[in-house]
């Protein structure tokens, strides 16, 4: 036993991730950090090609459009705020030009339907079951409300029952476009607060019930426990940030490490030490890029990076070798 701590056990699952694997992550901004990470470890991958969605019904609708490949047509925008959006997009596709906002958008689309098609993890993070839906289109929860008047939605609590049946029915189309693929089912540990530290919970609640039952139905769905890791094995505040709402980078580091020891295989470890070691040495902090000492430094970590890429040809530090100082 120990001390003042409750330890998460180590998962029991009959997967390990390996290089080389295509990785898609759709959801809250938690996938954001744990995505950025995979990315950098240089796996293939499509990470949030809608922006940071929340509400699962708003992730489950998405999804079923890129595996239908319908993209998206200029009667679906909405002019608000001096800018085109998209309820089903995050804020950083709008614009003030519509067919700029519209090739955003759709080269966007196009990119994940095919990673998607590809994919062999596909990560979903739950954010909330509390979510909102326009008083002029009373069935779709918006993905983002884009900062339009609160008096525009009627606030909607998700049943798990809900969740359930809309997910049922996605992972059934899901497993004909993309058979192989892995599901791993996540709840954020980011604490939606707006409306209190009850709701919150109840929110929670929802999605840790509609992702155990998904998980229990299937046994190519897997759910990982980050939710957990933060609120239950760290639990406290100090793994938080200052807005006590999302988890600090200690926090992050935590979850992180607690992936890679539970999923990876060994073989991915060892790789993924010598890929951290070549990005420490291309982010290294120049101070004197005229020094003869730097100008080695960088032809011995290109040379190092090069190597790698021979030995391994589904990696590349090419954008590392262009952002280099020489």
């Amino acid at each position: 036993m120990e001390l003042f701590r409750t330890v998460l056990s180590p998962l029991n699952w009959d997967l390990k991730i390996d290089y080389p694997s295509t990785h898609f992550l759709i959801g809250s901004c938690f996938s954001e950090h744990i995505g950025k990470r995979i990315e950098l470890s240089k796996f293939r991958t499509c990470l949030n090609p809608f922006g940071i969605l929340f509400h699962p019904l708003a992730i489950s609708r998405v999804m079923r459009r890129l595996i239908e490949g319908k993209t998206y047509s200029e009667e679906e925008l909405r002019f608000e705020g001096e800018r085109f959006i998209s309820f089903d997009h995050h804020g950083r596709f709008n614009h003030p030009e519509q067919n700029i906002a519209l090739e955003k958008i759709n080269t966007s689309f196009e990119r994940a339907r095919k990673e998607l098609k590809e994919a062999d993890f596909i990560y979903i993070t739950w954010g909330t079951s509390i979510g909102y839906t326009p008083k002029e289109i009373k069935d779709k929860v918006v993905s983002n409300c884009h900062k339009i008047p609160p008096y525009f939605f009627t606030k909607v609590h998700t049943s798990s029952s809900d969740i359930v049946k809309s997910y049922a029915s996605l992972f059934k189309k899901l497993r004909v476009f993309n058979p192989a693929a892995k599901i791993i089912i996540s709840i954020s540990p980011v604490k939606h607060i707006k409306d209190g530290l009850i709701e919150n919970n109840r929110s929670k609640a929802r999605l840790l019930e509609a992702a155990h039952q998904l998980c229990e139905s299937d046994e190519n769905n897997y759910y990982f426990p980050a939710f957990e890791l933060v609120q239950d094995d760290l639990r406290d505040y100090r793994f938080y940030s200052k807005d006590m709402v999302h988890p600090n980078e200690q926090a992050v580091d935590y979850i992180w490490d607690y992936y890679q020891n539970n999923l990876w295989s060994p073989e991915c470890i060892v790789l993924n030490k010598k890929i951290t070691n070549l990005q420490k040495s291309f982010n290294h902090r120049v101070l004197h890029p005229e020094n003869e000492q730097h100008r080695s430094f960088v032809e011995h970590t290109i040379k190092k990076a090069s190597e790698l890429e021979g030995q391994y040809p589904f990696i590349s530090f090419e954008s590392e070798r262009k952002a280099m100082v020489l």
